[in-house]
């Protein structure tokens, strides 16, 4: 057996069906999950004229958005990797922890610089949180029902993506733009509990964190995180906070060119478990 092939054995079975009763709760906790992750990223935006003036951010206001949105595309794919080797629970969980603590945090924030990093930080969450409900619904339901379930959180992105911008102009004519915040928080650390009491933990007992940490692409990890960041940054702003000849958009374009190449090739060739997995012959 070869050393990738090893590897990729190592990981553990993540498939555990789950009695109709106890998975219709995990469902009902995945599919609000999905809901207010897209209620907290598309909500944002309808807000972002009331937090600009509120904050004194109105020209730098959009990276509420952008910050969120660099997040989010870069810890989709590793939050998957992550739960191969953790197991879902563990990951998902802390993904609903960090939505819940980041959107409090937004809520509170006093300054344009504290509300960009933790939307960034709930954007990491929202990453996970988009990526993991699909995974572990095709883990806990048999395949047979699980285009239905899949289905059903289709829509749930559907809703979120339709409520969201009229939740939070509530929120801004009537109340306040922090109140689409607490409202998300409360209910993602709800969703968070009832995983925890009831999603099943599919980790070994015998694995351990040190032995897991050594299957994470961290080459691959580096080197796509930056490229991504590098280069979606320019993209976004480019044109509105950047001019396009100016010498740091050429720089931040060259290295996250860069960088992307070298992340292809580091998941190619170099990568034991790559994030983006090699197809096999």
């Amino acid at each position: 057996m070869s050393g990738r092939a090893a590897a990729e054995a190592a990981l553990h079975d993540q498939t555990n069906l789950l009695p109709k009763r106890e998975l219709l709760v995990v469902f009902a906790a995945l599919a609000v999950s999905l809901l207010i992750c897209f209620v907290d990223q598309n909500g944002v935006g309808v807000a972002l004229p009331a937090i600009g003036r509120d904050l004194h951010a109105e020209a730098t206001v959009s990276w509420a958005g952008t910050s969120a949105l660099i997040a989010n595309t870069v810890f989709q794919v590793l939050y998957g990797r992550l739960s191969d080797i953790f197991g879902r629970k563990i990951v998902f969980l802390s993904a609903i922890v960090l939505l819940s603590v980041s959107d409090l945090l937004c809520g509170l924030s006093t300054t344009s610089t504290m509300l960009y990093i933790c939307r960034g930080l709930a954007g990491v969450a929202n990453g996970g949180i988009t990526s993991l409900t699909m995974m572990i619904v095709s883990d806990v339901v048999s395949l047979k029902e699980r285009g239905k379930y899949q289905g059903i959180l289709g829509a749930c992105v559907g809703a979120g993506n339709m409520i969201g911008p009229f939740i939070a102009a509530a929120f801004v004519q009537h109340s306040t733009w922090r109140g689409l915040f607490w409202l998300v928080c409360p209910l993602a650390a709800t969703c968070g509990g009832t995983a925890w009491w009831i999603l099943p933990d599919n980790l070994p007992k015998d694995a351990s964190f040190k032995a897991g940490a050594k299957k994470i692409d961290f080459l691959g990890l580096i080197t796509g995180s930056v490229a991504i960041v590098l280069l979606l940054i320019p993209i976004s702003g480019g044109g509105t906070y950047f001019e396009w000849s100016s010498p740091m958009v050429i720089a931040m374009l060259a290295v996250g060119a860069a960088n992307a190449a070298a992340f292809f090739f580091i998941e190619w060739r170099v990568a034991l478990l790559p994030m983006m997995p090699r197809k096999s012959n």
